[in-house]
């Protein structure tokens, strides 16, 4: 299938919130100010400034699925899944890259060189939550054209993430059109830019769509302590 260009990714810039922030700043468990919230809320109108939010995402459909292995694609790509994905009614693989260009990396840089490192922690943090709201708005979008197709939303995993190999990130970017938002792989399977984001998400037929009120209730790594914390958990 073609690759698909995600329009409204700029929404993060008024979606992205001094909470979300706060989290990556200092924490769950951290604990605000005043002037805290107000250099959050400067450094989240700075951020904005900087960044070019750019998305794509390409559907492949399955035609063999070994569970907890492997799934081959309609190109032949053998791609390797997480051991904990079992599902039989999975039929499509979406395969997805999202950036916010390279400015604000930049400008995190000038200000750690500065000696400037709390205010580069904190732009820093902002782009992290500008990433995660990116994240949640290629899912959602994925998500409705799967609609279309009978399908629902299943799994999402990201190469270097929850054990899942780094070295996966090349088959993704064989899969994604990665030159049309302008991100690379350096040598190391390192995006660049460095705020970048890239997941694979299954598609399945069986109606059971995960209920994810965010990306942490289905991520593994319990201890984090950036973890969001449900009324259940």
């Amino acid at each position: 299938m073609n690759a698909r260009q995600i329009p409204g990714l700029s929404s993060v810039k008024q979606d992205v919130c001094v909470e979300s922030v706060a989290r990556y700043f200092g924490g769950t468990g951290y604990i605000g100010n005043k002037k805290t919230d107000d250099r959050i809320r400067n450094a989240i109108a700075k951020a904005s400034s900087l960044i070019r939010p750019k998305g794509t995402y390409t559907l492949f459909s399955v035609l063999d699925y070994i569970p907890g292995k492997e799934v081959i694609l309609e190109n032949g790509i053998c791609l390797s899944i997480p051991e904990c994905f079992t599902d039989n009614g999975i039929r499509f693989v979406a395969a997805a890259i999202g950036t916010l260009g390279n400015k604000l990396e930049n400008q995190t840089r000038i200000l750690a060189d500065q000696g400037k490192i709390y205010e580069s922690t904190l732009l820093d943090c902002v782009g992290i939550a500008m990433l995660d709201l990116m994240g949640e708005k290629i899912c959602k979008t994925i998500e409705l054209e799967s609609y279309s197709l009978g399908l629902a939303k299943r799994f999402r995993f990201a190469p270097g993430l929850e054990g899942y190999p780094l070295e996966q990130q090349q088959q993704l970017f064989l899969l994604a059109d990665n030159e049309a938002v302008g991100v690379l792989l350096n040598s190391s399977a390192i995006m660049m830019p460095a705020k970048s984001i890239s997941f694979f998400l299954m598609l399945t037929k069986t109606g059971k769509k995960r209920e994810e009120k965010n990306k942490c209730s289905s991520c593994r790594m319990a201890g984090c302590r950036f973890r969001i914390i449900n009324k259940k958990d």
